[in-house]
């Protein structure tokens, strides 16, 4: 039985940052930023509601085959582009190719969703991410595992 539910962030879309350094009773600490926090933070928020609405708060303990997930990043188009080229990336015939880095924003998400939507990300197995232009910034994630039948 295939299981799926998405759900969307508003908001610019932030990639995980360098994590940061700071040396404490002669020890290094690692940290991450405080705006990387709160971007992590408000994922979490997003996924929670959309798995308590979905009524998937079991799902949590239950995948046996692993997780395919599938982030759409939709970022802003720059206020410089002349008019031609908004057209265009309204339409979808040019795609952003600038900040954030993809790889950065997958791993914000899957760091964020531990806890909430899976144990751990190790048991994701498939992921997607693209990057579009919209007039409205967000985040949509959508998370897909299969149980096996008894």
């Amino acid at each position: 039985m295939i299981k799926s539910f998405s759900f969307i962030v508003p908001g610019e879309v932030r990639g995980q940052g360098r994590p940061r350094t700071t040396i404490r009773g002669g020890y290094a600490s690692i940290y991450d930023s405080p705006e990387d926090k709160a971007n992590k933070h408000n994922i979490q928020l997003y996924a929670a509601e959309a798995m308590s609405s979905a009524e998937h708060g079991n799902l949590i303990n239950s995948p046996k085959t692993g997780i395919a997930i599938e982030i759409l990043c939709y970022v802003k188009v720059p206020e410089a582009m002349s008019k031609k080229r908004k057209e265009m990336a309204y339409r979808g015939e040019i795609r952003p190719l600038r900040k954030p880095d993809l790889d950065n924003v997958m791993k914000a998400v899957l760091d964020a969703c531990n806890g909430v939507v899976w144990r751990d990300d190790k048991e994701v197995t498939k992921a997607q991410i693209c990057r579009y232009y919209s007039d409205k910034p967000k985040l949509v994630v959508k998370v897909t595992w299969e149980e096996e039948e008894n």
